[in-house]
This record gives C-alpha cells, structure tokens and sequence, in this order.
C-alpha cells in the first residue's frame, strides 16, 4: 500500500521457521467504503470533505499466495496484506481520523492430524490528509496517511486432542498515499500503497 521508500513486495526476514519478526513490505489495496454519516454542508465549498465517515472493506494486490495439498497434507501461505476493515471520520475539510485492522501474512497447514496456523493482525490508529491542492477533481482526492498501533501474532496449533495458541504483540507503524474516488454518495473506491514498520517478534 510505493512507500517513502523502494521496498520489495516480497521484503520479509525470518529468524525462526515460519515466525516473521520483521515486516517491510508494500502493498497496493482496493477497498470498498459506504459512507456511515454524511454531515449537511452548510457551505458550498465543493472540496471540504468535513463531515463524511465511511467503512472500508481491502484486499491487498500484491505479495505472494500459494497453496499446496498432497496426500495426507495441505498448506497455504500469503505474504502481505490478506484483508482489512477501516473506519474513516473526517473532522476538518482536509484531515480524517482513523481506525483499522487487516490480517497479513497468514499460513495454514493440516499434515497427518495436525494444524498450524499463525497470522499477524496489525491495530492501527492515524490521521488522514487530503491536500485542496491536490485535488484532481471534487470527487477524486489523492492523500496521504500515517498510522500506529499494536501487531499482534498469533500462532495456533492442535491435534490429537490437544491445543494450543500464543499471541505477542509488538509497536508498529504504517505510512500511506493513495486517492480516493468518491463514486457516489454512498460508494467509494479507494487504491494506495502501504508502507509497514514493525517491531522484531520473538
């Protein structure tokens, strides 16, 4: 979801088989929004964007999936982001608060009895800017946003009538640049590249 920087989509280091401890990838992702509260404008300022709110659904469009079944066994693996659900509430003409959570880097594996799974669920909170002067037209904004929160990884594993989960977390931060295209007034597309900072899992 381009980055400040030139990243590898693919950009992941393991210490430990099938632990990821840091992640540097990027991602372009589509998602969907439907405006929760659209607030009266009482000017007729055409790029204040104070007052919209929308839920958005993504799916990321870059990274790595495959899947694998043999007998006896079946594994999946996906690099960067599998999915994510973010609310967006602008409080002034150009600038939105943020809330998101997105699932990257899942696998899954089921051999002789046993699954594995382990994900990492990152829980952001940041602000979103939609510069005027940018604006390409009313309904296409381009914009930049930066977020922090928790990323937390989780490791499951059950079996012969036994189970057993773990979840860590550790401080992380995503940037972001995109445009927005408010389609309609209650449909809204979205595309941009994330840029993801995160702390060394143990």
């Amino acid at each position: 979801t381009v980055g400040s920087t030139a990243v590898d989509p693919d950009d992941l280091h393991f210490e430990f088989p099938g632990v990821p401890t840091r992640i540097t990838t990027s991602a372009f992702i589509v998602a969907f929004g439907l405006p929760a509260v659209l607030g009266a404008q009482a000017s007729t300022d055409t790029l204040s964007l104070a007052g919209r709110a929308n839920i958005m659904f993504g799916i990321g469009l870059t990274g790595a999936r495959d899947a694998n079944a043999s007998p006896g066994a079946a594994s999946t693996h996906t690099t960067g982001e599998v999915g994510s659900f973010a609310f967006n509430h602008w409080v002034r003409p150009e600038v939105a608060v943020q809330s998101s959570a997105a699932v990257r880097n899942s696998d899954a594996t089921d051999s002789g009895g046993h699954q594995h799974t382990n994900a990492i669920t990152p829980l952001l909170f940041g602000l979103s800017y939609s510069p005027r002067a940018l604006a390409l037209t009313p309904s296409l904004r381009p914009f930049v946003s930066a977020a922090a929160g928790p990323y937390f990884h989780t490791v499951a594993d059950a079996g012969f009538g036994s189970a057993s989960s773990t979840t860590e977390s550790v401080a992380g931060a995503r940037i972001a640049t995109g445009v927005n295209w408010f389609v309609a007034r209650h449909f809204m597309l979205s595309l941009e590249g994330d840029y993801h900072a995160v702390g060394r899992f143990e």
